[in-house]
């Protein structure tokens, strides 16, 4: 259903760590594709405020690999609107401003607690079996004592003031009402001794100033909304629509994770997966259409997607269940847009075999394309299985000719069929295409009281020189005439 009256605003708001990883490639889509249903903006913002974990390459690596995926922010770091500056460092002052905001109005303390005191309580919670809280040493310090601290420069923090005795009530389009016991909410820190805000604190205040309408993110922050509930009370503003969807999970339930397989956008990429196939595999992980088709383009993933759709329990990211998806749109992509984008994979991920491609006519990479497409999973299975289309076929060893089953039990039995295939070749100019091939060889080896197998394995295995290829038909008609005799003239001389 679309939403009227209301301009709807999503975004991704990621930090820097790192590469962009498959979860999180989830919650830019969902965003992305809320937006785009109800005819929104979807906005791109950076979270670098732990300066200690900060990867310098990591958003200009974002920024590539969404756009590599088709997912482009409408306002951002790369397409500035009139919400910036879209990196929360460059925000420091906006925050301070809101932080003594929330001392004045008395919904937040400084806290002057070091480190090692905070050390040492979480130590002796853990050791009584306790939640690691903090316990509110300096929330009630008098106005005097907080002063004389300030004018002495000691280090401090400013913490969320946390009501008593009251219920967080918020309702979540994928978990519904969460109700949740001020007792049990950490008195969190909103602003960090070097003046950088926490997450906590910077993100309500950026969604508010962005005008976000729905905080669309992944399951691990449902524990912290209720302080960003609170902080929204505490500004006097209304809070956003929030939607936490589930984990992302490995084969076997565990979570997603480095160690439990790739995790990395820009792997998949690498290893050739299409786009469509990712973005529509992803989609399906936490989201149901509501109907028995799998195969979505991105118009109709954005006329489809609903966030009431959204499930509640974790989803596993199954790789061959990605292969399939792949493997489905390689089959039925038309070939010229499929050389394309073939193209543009090559130049970005192996420039070696791209040059390679460049040295053959257009048309003869295309039918090679087009007849290993339903062959293949991903493209990087492609350059193994196209060798001998680019290079001399080797030759292969005397016992994989030698086939038994095909009643091939010597070295001169495959003489004879590789000499019918060589006479078949010369007396016949015009072989268009694999069905011509195919009436061709099937008379003349009838004639020659034959079996197909019998002559059709040997050439095969000297076309190619391989014992695993395309069918020896398709090779014919993938090399040609001229170089197909070539190949088993010269196979012929070798055993001869």
């Amino acid at each position: 259903m679309k939403l009227l009256n209301m301009t709807v605003v999503t975004r991704f708001a990621p930090s820097p760590t790192g590469y962009l990883h498959i979860w999180s490639l989830r919650t830019v889509l969902y965003n992305y594709l809320y937006a785009k249903k109800n005819n929104g903006k979807f906005m791109l913002r950076i979270e670098d405020t732990d300066r200690t974990r900060l990867v310098e390459w990591s958003v200009e690596n974002m920024i590539q690999v969404l756009a590599s995926v088709w997912l482009i922010p409408d306002e951002g770091p790369n397409n500035p609107g009139d919400k910036g500056p879209y990196y929360q460092s460059e925000r420091l002052e906006i925050y301070r401003k809101y932080i003594d905001e929330l001392i004045k109005n008395d919904k937040a303390y400084y806290c002057f607690c070091s480190s090692e005191r905070l050390s040492e309580l979480r130590e002796e919670q853990t050791s009584l079996g306790l939640p690691t809280k903090y316990d509110k040493n300096c929330r009630f310090m008098s106005e005097d004592e907080i002063q004389a601290k300030l004018d002495a420069g000691v280090s401090y923090t400013v913490r969320l003031k946390v009501p008593e005795g009251k219920k967080v009530r918020f309702e979540d389009t994928v978990k519904w009402k969460i109700e949740v016991d001020t007792k049990d909410i950490d008195e969190q820190v909103l602003l960090k001794s070097d003046g950088f805000p926490t997450y906590h604190l910077a993100n309500v205040v950026d969604d508010y100033l962005m005008w976000v309408t729905h905080v669309i993110r992944g399951d691990e922050w449902t524990p912290s909304a209720p302080k960003h509930v609170l902080l929204y009370e505490a500004f006097g503003w209304t809070p956003p629509t929030f939607s936490h969807i589930p984990l992302l999970l490995a084969t076997g339930g565990k979570k997603l994770s480095k160690r439990t397989g790739d995790v990395s956008v820009e792997i998949y990429l690498e290893k050739w997966y299409l786009v469509e196939s990712i973005i529509n595999y992803i989609s399906l992980l936490g989201w149901n259409p509501k109907t028995t088709e799998e195969f979505f383009s991105m118009s109709e993933l954005i006329e489809r997607f609903n966030l009431d759709h959204v499930n509640k329990s974790g989803a596993i990211f199954d790789v061959e269940r990605l292969n399939f998806f792949n493997a489905h749109y390689l089959k039925n992509s038309d070939i010229n847009d499929l050389y394309n984008k073939l193209l543009t994979y090559l130049k970005r991920y192996d420039e070696e075999f791209f040059n390679t491609l460049q040295k053959f006519p257009e048309e003869y990479n295309k039918n090679i394309l087009n007849e290993l497409k339903s062959r293949i999973k991903k493209f990087d299975e492609l350059k193994g299985l196209t060798t001998f289309f680019y290079t001399d076929a080797k030759l292969a060893e005397l016992d994989v000719f030698i086939n038994p089953k095909m009643k091939l039990e010597s070295i001169d039995d495959v003489i004879a069929s590789l000499e019918l295939v060589e006479d078949v070749l010369t007396k016949n100019d015009e072989l268009t295409s694999v069905n011509e091939i195919k009436d061709v060889f099937v008379d003349a080896i009838k004639d020659a009281g034959m079996k197909n197998g019998q002559v059709l394995w040997p050439a095969r295995v000297a076309l190619s020189g391989e014992e695993f290829s395309p069918g020896t038909l398709e090779l014919i008609y993938l090399l040609g005439k001229e170089k197909s005799l070539e190949r088993i003239n010269n196979v012929l001389e070798n055993l001869k």
